[in-house]
């Protein structure tokens, strides 16, 4: 799959919290803790995901970092380690991602995490894929561009491909205020295989958002939006686009140049099957 060819599309799959809060009905849950806790029931979500066609499965670990995890009273070595054997035992002949989300706190000067410690949160992160075998990893939902600088750093030591992505809103920002193009200037020092965005806006505007960067790199992009706007709804959160309107936006982003797609918050496997199904 590396690097990419002008004829394939990268499908990768849908949320894991949508899916958590399906089964588990706990609006306040970590899902990385169910790795350790529940396995079946995360090894039961990715099954789904494969039996509808996706390219690559991503590890439920997005908040598996040293600090969340002592917060939740579990080791970050053990879930990461759990989760990538949960999701190595369902890929068949799928790739396993490992999922890494921001660390949670801002990093110096915006916050109290010292650049040097996040550096290491984020080498100590990666060399556990490194060494349990992932094909790839895939840094999501980031905001600071400082921190995602200070992520990549720590990812050029390894002999590993990354995919980088940061979630922004309608108009190409994030909520610190940086843009797509300070994010393709950040990635462009990097060896980063894909970038792109994912999460905050739902497919329609994720559109401009993919248009934009894809005028900006020759770095493969990716996308993955969310199902639209949540509403609240007898307590839960009801996504407002479809598996039909979700595919169709998918599939105008791949015919503009899009390489790697997949599904953020409210999507489900019902949605990667659905693109599975258009881009067959």
């Amino acid at each position: 799959m590396f690097p990419f060819n002008n004829n394939k599309v990268m499908l990768l799959d849908g949320a894991m919290g949508t899916m958590v809060q399906r089964y588990k009905r706990k609006k306040d849950l970590i899902p990385d803790i169910l790795n350790i806790t529940e396995a079946e029931l995360i090894k039961k979500i990715h099954s789904e995901y494969v039996d509808v066609g996706c390219d690559a499965v991503l590890t439920n670990t997005f908040r598996s970092n040293r600090l969340s995890m002592d917060e939740c009273g579990f080791d970050f070595k053990d879930v990461i380690k759990r989760g990538i054997e949960i999701a190595r035992s369902v890929s068949k002949n799928v790739l396993v991602a490992q999922d890494i989300g921001p660390i949670g706190k801002l990093i110096e000067p915006k916050g109290p995490i010292r650049k040097e410690e996040a550096f290491e949160i984020y080498r100590e992160q990666i060399k556990i894929g490194k060494e349990e075998g992932v094909d790839f990893i895939i840094l999501e939902t980031m905001y600071d561009i400082e921190e995602l600088d200070v992520a990549l750093s720590a990812m050029d030591e390894f002999n590993i491909p990354v995919f980088a992505s940061m979630t922004f809103n309608k108009e190409g920002s994030t909520f610190l205020g940086y843009t797509l193009y300070d994010m393709i200037k950040t990635v462009e020092k990097h060896r980063v295989v894909a970038v792109g965005a994912n999460c905050s806006t739902g497919p329609f505007d994720m559109l401009n958002i993919a248009q934009e960067i894809l005028k900006s790199t020759n770095i493969p992009v990716l996308v993955k939006p969310n199902a639209g706007i949540p509403k609240q709804i007898d307590g839960d959160l009801v996504y407002d686009v479809d598996e039909d309107e979700f595919a169709k936006h998918i599939l105008s982003m791949i015919n503009i140049g899009v390489k790697v797609v997949g599904g953020c918050c409210g999507t489900t496997p019902s949605y990667i099957d659905r693109i599975r199904d258009i881009i067959s």
